[in-house]
C-alpha cells in the first residue's frame, strides 16, 4: 500500500521540529547514523524523549562546534555534493537551499549567487536541513501533505537585528502557501522550517483520507500555552468514500473493523 506523509504544523515548523518528528516516526532516537556520510564536522547532536504540554515526542538539539561562519551558496552545495547521502536526499537538501538563497536575495535586493547566510548557512542549520531530507529518503513516503502553517507573531531577533514575525524571508518563501497565526508571540514557523515544507510537500491542506499507521511528534525548543510540537501522521491510503470515511465503509460496501 501507498504511505502518505501528513504534517499538521498547527504550533509552525522548524528544522529541529522536522528531524524529531521523522526520527520519531521512523522508531529510533538517534540521528548520528543518519548522518554519517554527511561532509560536515564540529557539531554535536542531542535527542532526548520529552513533552510539551503533556504530549510526548523527540526534542533534537544540534549543537555548532563553530563561530556561525557566513556560507555561500556555492559552499553548502559543496559539502551536499561531497556528502555519500542518497540523491533524493542531496536534491531535496539542494533545492531547499536554493529556494532560501533566492529568498534572502528577493530581500536584500541582490542576486542568490552573493547570498552569504547568517544562521541558515551555520553548521547546525545545515545539519538539520540535510539530516531531515536523509530522514525523509528513509521514511520514504509516496506523498506529503502539510497543513495550514500557524507562522507565529510579534518580532524575532536575527543576524540583521529585530525583524517582523514571519521574517521576511519566511515570508518570501511561502508566497502561495496557506498560513494562519495562532499562540503567544513569538517565531513558529522559521526559515528552514519554511523552506523543508516548500521542499517536501506534494500538496497543502487537510488530512487525506486512510488508515493511520504510526504518529510521531518533534518538539520546539519553547514550551508555550500552545502544545509546541509538529505532529505527523503515517496514513496507508485507503479506497475510501470520503462522506463514509467517519463509518469506515469503503468503496465495495464493506466496513473496517473497529
Amino acid at each position: 500500500m501507498k504511505k502518505t506523509l501528513y504534517l499538521n504544523c498547527f504550533s509552525g515548523i522548524s528544522g529541529d521540529m522536522t528531524l524529531g518528528v521523522l526520527l520519531d516516526l521512523l522508531g529510533r532516537e538517534e540521528l548520528e547514523p543518519f548522518l554519517e556520510g554527511l561532509a560536515l564536522k564540529n557539531y554535536e547532536v542531542s535527542v532526548t524523549r520529552s513533552k510539551r504540554r503533556g504530549i510526548t515526542g523527540l526534542d533534537v538539539r544540534v549543537t555548532p562546534g563553530e563561530d556561525h561562519p557566513h556560507r555561500g551558496l556555492a559552499e553548502i552545495m559543496e559539502i551536499i555534493e561531497k556528502s555519500s547521502i542518497g540523491p533524493g536526499a542531496a536534491a531535496r537538501a539542494s533545492e531547499a537551499f536554493r529556494l532560501l538563497a533566492d529568498a534572502e536575495a528577493a530581500v536584500h535586493g541582490t542576486s542568490p549567487e552573493k547570498i552569504h547566510f547568517h544562521e541558515v548557512g551555520a553548521v547546525d542549520s545545515i545539519v538539520d536541513i540535510v539530516g531531515a531530507c536523509i530522514l525523509l529518503e528513509a521514511l520514504d513516503p509516496a506523498r506529503v501533505v502539510i497543513s495550514p502553517l500557524n507562522l507565529g507573531s510579534g518580532t524575532v531577533k536575527c543576524a540583521h537585528g529585530e525583524m517582523p514575525v514571519p521574517a521576511p524571508a519566511t515570508a518570501k518563501l511561502l508566497e502561495g502557501v496557506p498560513v494562519f497565526s495562532l499562540g503567544d508571540p513569538m517565531e513558529r514557523t522559521t526559515p528552514t522550517g519554511a523552506a523543508l515544507a516548500r521542499v517536501f510537500a506534494s500538496e497543502f491542506g487537510p488530512i487525506p483520507p486512510g488508515v493511520i499507521v504510526r504518529t510521531g511528534y518533534g518538539l520546539g525548543n519553547a514550551d508555550t500555552e500552545l502544545a509546541n510540537v509538529l505532529q505527523g501522521t503515517l496514513l496507508e491510503e485507503a479506497d475510501l468514500e470520503v462522506g463514509d470515511a467517519h463509518h469506515g465503509r469503503r468503496r465495495d460496501g464493506r466496513c473496517h473493523r473497529h
